[in-house]
């Protein structure tokens, strides 16, 4: 199993992730992209400029429950994509884990990071964080 360290400020954990479009699985030219994990989400996001990026299209607004109240979200279908630490501080070249492609949530533009990893993909990982704040999502 693969694992790669999240970034925790005490505030909250992000990690390096890569957005793919859904097809071809074959394509790993994607969108580096910094993710919060939010385990409170049942669903992965993306703010307008990564779908802007990869030329997304999106499958029509659904509702959608937040930390800011209920409103209408558009829907992408798109993969997640994560390199193991090891590579990452390497430096090696080498393809990096995709998850299946997902039908996640466009976010705002003021959304600070690029993407929200839910639980869509979480579900898929082992987490876990010691008391000095260290975080680890395990994964493959």
């Amino acid at each position: 199993m693969s694992h790669l360290e999240c970034s925790n400020d005490r505030r909250r954990i992000t990690l390096p992730i890569l957005i793919l479009k859904p097809e071809p699985v074959t394509d790993f030219d994607g969108f580096r992209a910094t993710a919060l994990l939010d385990t409170g989400a049942t669903t992965s996001g993306i703010t307008p400029r990564v779908v802007d990026a990869l030329r997304l299209v999106g499958y029509g607004k659904r509702p959608i429950g937040s930390a800011q109240g209920d409103g209408q979200a558009e829907r992408y279908l798109f993969r997640i994509g994560l390199y193991p630490t090891s590579a990452i501080d390497d430096g090696r070249p080498g393809f990096p884990f995709t998850f299946e492609a997902i039908m996640g949530f466009g976010l705002t533009e003021s959304f600070r990071l690029d993407a929200l990893l839910g639980m869509d993909i979480l579900s898929q990982c082992d987490f876990r964080m010691d008391r000095s704040g260290r975080a680890i999502l395990s994964f493959g």
